[in-house]
């Protein structure tokens, strides 16, 4: 049976295969982290392009492809489900962030939590200290995604804090916040 890989992008990036560590270089964290925020499948030549933007393209394939190759010996290939024009991080992958945003998400739905269970806020920053433009946008809007979920859990009877003064305009208005951070940013 194959161990289950889980990646944490909240605080700092770590890639777990059960139990143990694998120490990825910062190049492969890059194509694997940018993989795990967009949720879907990407072309190469936009990764290309997102991680190496100011390399000549022939370049910035060599590095893509370099990264790849680097995950073999790690034993971290299979994070990344790959065909000849596009990445995605593998489907039975376990991201820490994928549930935080699940959370965040049903929370803003109206989803009921038990008392007893913690508010569906990680205190932890988004790969907090990556500098990268593509990785801010996703830390900008799960900030935003954080502080609607506040905003509505201190406007429901059951959480209201007495005296609190956040109310529901300002709960529709960050939710409309959320909502237009949408990233649209890959084709």
């Amino acid at each position: 049976m194959r161990e289950q890989f889980s990646l944490n992008l909240l605080g700092d990036f770590a890639v777990y295969r059960g139990m143990r560590p694998i120490i990825l270089p910062p190049s492969c964290q890059r194509v694997v982290a940018l993989a795990a925020l967009k949720r879907r499948r990407l072309h190469r030549t936009w990764v290309c392009a997102t991680l190496w933007p100011y390399a000549p393209p022939a370049k910035a394939s060599a590095s893509l492809r370099s990264a790849l190759w680097r995950l073999r010996p790690l034993g971290a290939e299979p994070l990344l489900d790959l065909d000849a024009g596009s990445i995605g991080l593998a489907p039975n992958v376990s991201v820490d962030w994928y549930h935080a945003t699940d959370a965040l998400t049903g929370a803003l739905g109206g989803a009921r939590r038990d008392a007893h269970s913690p508010a569906p806020s990680a205190s932890a920053e988004l790969l907090d200290g990556w500098p990268d433009p593509w990785c801010v946008h996703e830390r900008r809007r799960f900030q935003a995604m954080r502080v609607a979920v506040e905003n509505r859990l201190a406007t429901m009877p059951e959480t209201r804090v007495a005296g609190y003064p956040c109310g529901t305009a300002a709960h529709d208005h960050n939710v409309d916040i959320v909502r237009s951070t949408n990233d649209q940013s890959e084709p």
